[in-house]
Parts: C-alpha cells; sequence; structure tokens
C-alpha cells in the first residue's frame, strides 16, 4: 500500500511538472489546435490539448492494466491459494519438529504429514514422521514413510538411505541395516558418516573380519570416540583370535596381525594366553609376555591362566610362580595356580598343599574340583574326592544363585 501511494505521488508531480512546463511554452503564444471530423469541429489551445493528451496517454496506461489484471486474475488467485497452502505445510512443519524433539511424537506425526502434499520439501516432511513412527514402534508406517520419501525425491537416496539404517539400527534390525549400508557404501565408498555405521553393523553382529577390516579407516578418519574405538578394536581382535583355534600357526598369525598397541592390551593379553592354555599349546615368547605383565601388574585373572598354561618345563614353571609366594602367600589364585603346576610336574604331595591352602584362603568351585581331581585320579581317595565334588557343587549353585 505505501509503494502504491508513493508512486501515486510521484505520477503527480510528474504531471504537475509537466503541465507547468506546458503553460510556461505557451504562455506567450498559446497556439492553436483544432480536431476536425466530418460535420465535427474542435478547437482548443495548445496548452490544453498537451494537458488532455497526457491524461489520456495515462488513462490508457491504467485502463490496459486494468485489463491485464482482471486477464490474470483467475491465475494469480491459484497463486495465493498455493502460497497459502505451502506457508501453511510450513508451519505444520516447524511444529511437527518442535512436537518431535518435545517427546510428543503422535502429534509430531500428524503434523509432519498433514499437508506434505503442498510442501516444498517433502522429503523432510517424510524423514521426520520417519522417525516420529519409529519412536511409536510403528514400523510399518516408518517404512511407508522412508518409501514415500524416496518417491518424492529419488536423487536423495544416500539421506533417505542413513535415516533407514539409524532406524533399524536403532530397532535391532542390524541386518536389515547391514544390507542399506552396503548398498549405500557402494554408491559413496568415501562418506564418512556411512563408514562409521558400518562398523556399528558389524561390532553389533559380530562379524569380525569385516570389522577389522574397516576399522583402520574410521580410526584414520576419526569417526568414533576413542574409548568407543578401542572398545571395538579388541572386540574385533579378539573374535579374530577366538576364530583362529584351529591350528596354533593359524592362531600365531592372527595374534601378529594385530596392532602392536593393542597386544599390550590387558585384554588381549588375557585371551591369547588363556586361548593357548585351552589348546594345551606352549609358546616361550607368550610365557615371557605373561611374566612380563605379572611383574608390572599384579592379575588374579592372568595368574589364573598360568596355572593352566602348560609350559616346556613344568617343574621350571612352578619354581618361577613359587617366587610370588613373598608376596602373596595368600593369594587363593596364586595357590590355585601352584596347586596346578605342581599337578603337572607329577608332585601330588606338594599339589595337594597348594590345593587345600588355596581353599582355606578362600574356597573356589576351580580349587574343589581340582583337589577333588586329584584325589580321585592319583591319590585314589574317592571319598576325599566326592566330598570336594560336592563342596565345588554347592559353591557353583551358590555363585549361579
Amino acid at each position: 500500500m505505501v509503494k502504491f501511494i508513493v508512486k501515486l505521488l510521484l505520477l503527480l508531480l510528474l504531471l504537475s511538472i509537466v503541465v507547468l512546463g506546458a503553460v510556461l511554452l505557451v504562455r506567450d503564444d498559446p497556439g492553436l489546435v483544432m480536431l476536425r471530423y466530418r460535420d465535427y469541429t474542435v478547437e482548443t489551445t495548445l496548452a490544453f490539448a498537451l494537458v488532455a493528451l497526457i491524461v489520456l496517454v495515462i488513462a490508457f496506461y491504467y485502463c490496459v492494466r486494468f485489463m491485464r489484471g482482471l486477464w490474470r486474475l483467475p491465475r494469480s488467485m491459484r497463486r495465493q491459494s498455493k502460497n497459502r497452502r505451502f506457508n501453511k505445510a510450513r508451519r505444520q512443519l516447524n511444529q511437527g519438529l518442535i512436537d518431535l524433539a518435545e517427546g510428543r511424537f503422535e502429534q509430531a506425526e500428524n503434523h509432519l504429514v498433514r499437508l506434505v502434499d503442498f510442501s516444498d520439501s517433502p522429503l523432510v516432511h517424510y524423514l521426520a514422521a520417519a522417525r516420529a513412527a519409529q519412536l511409536q514402534g510403528k514400523h510399518d508406517a516408518r517404512d511407508a514413510y522412508l518409501k514415500a520419501a524416496h518417491e518424492a525425491r529419488p536423487d536423495a537416496e544416500l539421506a533417505i538411505g542413513v535415516t533407514q539404517a539409524e532406524l533399524q539400527l536403532a530397532h535391532q534390525q542390524t541386518e536389515q541395516a547391514l544390507a542399506t549400508l552396503m548398498h549405500l557404501h557402494g554408491i559413496a565408498p568415501r562418506h564418512n558418516y556411512v563408514t562409521g555405521l558400518l562398523a556399528r553393523a558389524y561390532h553389533e553382529l559380530k562379524d569380525w573380519k569385516a570389522l577389522v577390516e574397516v576399522l583402520p579407516e574410521v580410526r584414520r578418519k576419526k569417526l568414533i570416540k576413542e574409548a568407543k574405538l578401542v572398545e571395538m578394536e579388541v572386540a574385533g581382535y579378539c573374535g579374530i583370535l577366538e576364530l583362529s583355534t584351529s591350528s596354533q600357526s593359524s592362531f600365531e598369525s592372527a595374534w601378529r596381525g594385530i596392532p602392536k598397541a593393542l597386544q599390550v592390551d590387558a585384554r588381549m593379553i588375557h585371551l591369547y594366553l588363556d586361548l593357548m592354555a585351552e589348546q594345551g599349546w606352549h609358546n616361550d615368547q607368550a610365557e615371557q609376555m605373561l611374566l612380563k605383565s605379572l611383574g608390572k601388574q599384579w592379575s588374579d585373572d592372568l595368574i589364573e591362566v598360568y596355572g593352566r598354561f602348560q609350559a616346556a618345563d613344568a617343574n621350571a614353571q612352578l619354581a618361577r610362580a613359587e617366587k610370588w609366594l613373598d608376596d602373596y602367600a595368600h593369594n587363593e589364585n596364586l595357590l590355585l595356580a601352584l596347586g596346578r603346576i605342581a599337578m603337572r610336574a607329577r608332585l601330588w604331595g606338594k599339589a595337594q598343599g597348594y590345593l587345600e591352602a588355596s581353599i582355606g584362603a578362600r574356597a573356589t568351585p576351580a580349587a574343589c574340583l581340582a583337589l577333588a581331581e586329584l584325589f580321585e585320579q592319583q591319590l585314589q581317595q574317592p571319598a576325599k574326592a566326592a566330598e570336594y565334588y560336592q563342596q565345588g557343587l554347592k559353591l557353583s549353585l551358590a555363585v549361579s544363585d
């Protein structure tokens, strides 16, 4: 309205200037203008003719504009109606996003899809509605919204796929999420967020080989926080070790493939030595690693593993372990380990003494079982064996409760 008034004032000013100029021009000689058509004759001064001509031109101009406005009126009304719907759809989108952020998921879904057909950004509507549906447990509706998003914006396949993978992972649909992420990785192999989600999917599916293949890129690009990344690396390489116990050579090869920084991790060392003990394999380097780790920091878990670790010379192993008695003479785990090593050295009396001392320090199912086997298999005392079997069983049941 203000612009119209300004234009009108400028037009009147211009017209006044033109009239004033015309008057000044013909002040000394007003001149004569005569128009004749058949029997009709019109005579007037030049100044009046000029003013009349200007008024006619202006009138004609606005008449043409008025007619053009009438011609365009239907289209203009349609455009205004469309703009109103766009504005209303934008308000619905804003309200839906606010509801989603504030936890009103049902209201958010309703606002987001109400006028989506009139929005200039339907992709945002559908993706947000998919999240709202997911948070209500409406997974069929979620998939329908994602499909509608793809139909609305086929060129936004990556954005839609990432959202779909995130929602599938959140719903524990890990295999479906992996399929989605593999497709996205084929489209955009260098997409950082897709790579991070792919590592997460491998970790949840316990696909250790695939996980350790992608983790170097994750670390190089710093896609996951360090603490979580280390946890995933340890889990991945521990899984690789557990899968490679078919032979000692493949097991040792798997260990050498673990990054040096992880080989000193206590969890990795424990699993490495534990698996070697379970398989009955011997490795001087592994034993030295265990002794070095125990020399730096005492660990009940590692000393328990050392008790099951089959060194080449059981007597020498027993002598090495007995040196710790000066500091840990009443440690039940050390006494159990000494008892097991003494059994491998065929020192039955010493084995019995260490195992009874371990039970005396703190009775455990493992110590009771080891002592029962010693009485049954080597000392030929079935009654004593039955007594410790029963005690170990009671302890096991108490622990499980």
